[in-house]
């Protein structure tokens, strides 16, 4: 049901002339594309593929599932066998064939073996329904812990451009609305669906023992109804798919919201972007209708069938009494009807599920196109461990493009162990790219990256990242307290060395102001503190890691002067030490490098120090010259 404060309401309008800072204007002809290219271009797993690769999860707990089964059985037979004692109770104790034949001492054993049956069934389904839902649950509720474990496992093997190339509201609805449901399709499945079938096959086979004629007459109803029921199914399918696409959308706005709300309200949007979501939501709730209509259509064939075909039994099996047909007897018929009532029951909830299951399994076609994509390139059979950086990282005509669109195109350049190297250029030159290949988020295009003349695809990549560091220009802390955040950087260290690394990124006089100092929680994405302040605990961070080589990646735009410096001065106390890569636009950071290469339009245009570049009087010094205006 749509929230009542997303309903269509009269929204106050907005301007005419508004457009949304962050959301694209609502088109009602037009749909978002497919994230991640699987909608549409991948190939649709079937609702029993989809199903046999959910239970697959439950492999370990095989003992916990047979039991499921059985207990199931247990249940099924004994609510058969205590309708089954109609035929007995009827045929032999209730009528007999002459009254002369009434003899309390003839009938009390006949009454007594069918009390002790009744009793027994009485006794043991309780038992047996409630070891089964709670195993089911058990069973259900591990293979939903699975899916969580692998998806989480999925999204920090990913390559990198598999986030730029998505929407973080699609991610997180397939990592959670659509787990959620096509989870429900398992926890369906142990808990109702086995049970039901095992009572429709028990049920059969009861009928046949009774009459086989009679069993024939319903068995002939179940084409037609296969043929009527699976028309809906497959629009079910086709609907629920297009809904969850829908979920995804949903989340995608609610993030861009949150995201950007300054922006909204600074230019007025409320209005607009409340309008917008409606729009949304509208959709959402249309093709949640008619997944709901498929639904109904589906349940309302069974009442449509099942009718028909029981007024049939009733009348052949009548006939059969009185013409004596077959030895049929009325207690042969009457059990038999209430069996086919009984196994109606289980059938009708069967057919009632299968609805909710092509549901799940449209959540779940989009679950596993997360969990089916790529990882990151494995490491070569032959790769080896890297012990250090001994003499240089060297770029060998290396270029790189997005999707065909190049960034970077013939650098050949040669950090040498130890070298402060700056990356400058104009926005889009290519500089965050370029860090990218020397973390190895990505591989190049063409050309080689060396590291002390071994291609880096020929190292573990486990391995180069523990000689490697990175502080970025939006500094990121977990919920964790402040010592426990610097500690991430190595994990093995003391106390005093988390102390060391603070005090080196001039973290530690602010953390000691703190109430709870060190002990103090960051919040979530440390916004309990400052941005300076959560930039220098990730400095602390990168510094405390130890590593061969630092990158910081504008990682002292959001820090005053007095504080620049100071961070300035941790660097190059680490000159030497370390190899260190500087990619930011401050003068004040640069210009003491060892080298400053520029960028431009994903080539080096220019390589120097400070002094020869401006010297040079090429586009560093345009740079520089821009800056100088704008602090002026």
């Amino acid at each position: 049901m749509v929230p009542a404060r997303w309903r269509r309401s009269k929204p106050r309008a907005p301007p005419s002339d508004w457009k949304s800072p962050i959301l694209p204007t609502p088109n009602e002809e037009t749909e978002a594309a497919p994230s991640l290219g699987t909608d549409e271009s991948a190939p649709r797993i079937s609702p029993g593929r989809a199903l046999r690769r959910l239970l697959a999860l439950s492999r370990g707990d095989g003992g916990r599932v047979l039991s499921v089964v059985l207990l199931g059985a247990v249940v099924a037979s004994a609510a058969f066998l205590r309708v089954s004692l109609i035929k007995p109770l009827l045929d032999d104790v209730v009528l007999p064939k002459t009254v002369g034949d009434l003899d309390i001492d003839m009938l009390w054993p006949h009454i007594e073996s069918i009390a002790t049956i009744a009793g027994a069934t009485l006794l043991v389904s309780p038992l047996a329904v409630l070891g089964r839902s709670y195993l089911a649950e058990w069973v259900a509720g591990r293979v939903r812990q699975r899916v969580d474990i692998a998806i989480a496992s999925k999204l920090l093997r990913v390559p990198l451009r598999t986030f730029r190339e998505g929407s973080s509201g699609d991610f997180l609805s397939r990592s959670m609305a659509d787990a959620q449901i096509a989870c429900q399709m398992v926890v369906l499945f142990y808990k109702d669906v086995i049970l039901h079938a095992e009572m429709i096959l028990i049920g059969v086979s009861v009928m046949l023992w009774i009459s086989v004629p009679l069993t024939l007459v319903v068995l002939i109803g179940i084409p037609p109804f296969y043929l009527l029921v699976s028309t809906f199914m497959s629009r079910i399918l086709d609907v629920a798919t297009r809904r969850q696409e829908t979920q995804g959308q949903l989340s995608d706005r609610l993030i861009a919201i949150l995201s950007g709300i300054k922006v909204i309200k600074a230019f007025r949007g409320e209005d607009a972007e409340t309008t917008a979501y409606d729009h949304e939501t509208d959709k959402y709730f249309r093709r949640h209708m008619k997944v709901i209509k498929n639904g109904a259509l589906v349940k309302a064939s069974g009442e449509l069938i099942w009718p028909v075909l029981f007024a049939a039994v009733m009348g052949i099996g009548g006939y059969a009494v009185v013409h004596e047909v077959d030895g049929l007897t009325i207690g042969d018929v009457t059990a038999f009807m209430a069996i086919l009532g009984l196994a109606y029951k289980p059938l009708k909830s069967l057919i009632q599920s299968v609805p909710r299951l092509f549901e799940a399994a449209s959540s779940a076609t989009r679950l596993f196109a997360v969990l089916d994509m790529d990882e990151e390139v494995p490491d070569r059979p032959d790769a080896r461990p890297m012990t250090g950086l001994h003499e240089s990282i060297r770029f060998d005509d290396v270029a790189f493009d997005y999707g065909g669109a190049p960034v970077l195109d013939g650098i050949d350049l040669e950090v040498r162990a130890g070298e402060v190297v700056a990356i400058v250029g104009r926005t889009g030159a290519g500089k965050s790219t370029l860090i990218d290949l020397v973390l190895r988020f990505h591989d190049p295009t063409r050309g080689a990256l060396e590291v002390d003349g071994v291609d880096l695809r020929d190292l573990e990549r486990a391995s180069f990242l523990e000689h490697v560091a990175l502080v970025t220009q939006e500094p990121f802390l977990f919920d964790e307290s402040l010592m426990e955040n610097i500690r991430y950087g190595r994990p093995d260290a003391t106390d005093g060395e988390v102390r060391d690394a603070a005090r080196a990124a001039s973290a530690d006089q602010f953390i000691q102001e703190l109430p709870e100092g060190y002990d103090t929680m960051a919040g979530e994405f440390g916004l309990r503190l400052s941005g300076g302040q959560r930039q220098r605990v990730t400095i602390a961070r990168a510094i405390l890691a130890d590593a061969s080589i630092l990158v910081f990646d504008e990682a002292t735009s959001a820090l005053d002067a007095q504080t620049e410096r100071a961070v300035q001065a941790a660097i190059d106390g680490l000159r030497g030490e370390r190899t260190i890569f500087l990619v930011a636009h401050r003068l004040s950071t640069i210009q003491h490098a060892d080298r400053i290469v520029v960028l431009e339009n994903g080539r080096i245009a220019e390589s120097g120090d400070h002094e020869t570049l401006l010297a040079r009087g090429g586009v560093y010094a345009e740079l520089i010259g821009a800056q100088t205006a704008i602090a002026s």
